[in-house]
């Protein structure tokens, strides 16, 4: 599994972003959305955009070594070509301290001539014609916070997004590579199933597991916890989407 660094607090990897999204929602405590499409950000989005890669390098490579560092980029992020196909989404908290990005994912969409990671490193799993130009992977999923409850959330808020936005779109078949002991904590959140059994992948210095995600049963599983968050994702897409009350410490400062 991955090796955290347990010196490595989760308050230190949060990105502290200069951004006005709560200015018309200045009472909300979370915003959630989509951020990027094929590697390009949603339009007045590109300082959050570039947060987003601050998370995903502080947590990959620093708190929990899942890349290494070598593996960055010049410009001191983990970007790969994967991003120019995807669709990234985030979730953003309005804190005291200023826009926070506490969540990230991308949905890689497979296109015709590249296979998705889940076919390069796992190519017992399937067959021919079993993945398809519409089919997708769920990738480098981020949720952090310094409370469990909130980083749950965090988590939720994100996996909804990604369900509203492959039923919407009908996208096909949609995979995964996880951490064994990850499989454990997604069967209580979604509806997944093994594709084949734990292989060691260099890239992510560690053994992973392909999985499958079932999306109508996993949209039935996210329901039972809010029966409006998928629909309104759907809804408000391409715009966000906020939740919850400030704290008030945001707020006092917000006033001042």
């Amino acid at each position: 599994m991955s090796h955290i660094d347990r010196s490595i607090t989760n308050h230190q990897v949060i990105p502290v972003v200069q951004s006005d999204l709560f200015e018309a929602e200045p009472a909300s405590r979370l915003a959630c959305g989509l951020l990027a499409v094929n590697g390009v950000p949603l339009p007045g989005f590109e300082d959050e955009y570039r947060a987003h890669f601050d998370l995903r390098r502080r947590v990959y490579v620093d708190q929990t070594g899942q890349l290494d560092a070598s593996e960055l980029n010049e410009d001191g992020t983990d970007r790969d070509d994967d991003d120019a196909r995807s669709v990234t989404f985030a979730v953003f908290e309005n804190h005291e301290e200023g826009v926070r990005v506490v969540g990230v994912a991308r949905l890689i969409v497979r296109g015709d001539t590249v296979p998705l990671p889940v076919e390069e490193f796992c190519p017992e799993s399937f067959g021919p014609g079993d993945v398809t130009a519409s089919c997708v992977e769920v990738s480098r999923v981020i949720a952090r916070h310094e409370t469990a409850v909130l980083q749950d959330v965090i988590q939720y808020h994100l996996f909804a997004m990604m369900l509203a936005y492959i039923s919407k779109h009908q996208h096909e078949r949609t995979f995964a590579i996880i951490e064994p002991w990850l499989e454990r904590h997604l069967v209580g959140v979604l509806a997944i199933q093994r594709i084949g059994e734990p292989t060691y992948v260099e890239h992510y210095l560690d053994y992973n597991l392909p999985i499958e995600v079932d999306i109508p049963a996993s949209i039935d599983k996210v329901n039972t916890r809010n029966s409006d968050s998928i629909d309104g994702y759907r809804a408000a897409e391409p715009a966000l989407t906020y939740f919850g009350r400030a704290s008030r410490g945001t707020l006092r400062n917000r006033a001042a």
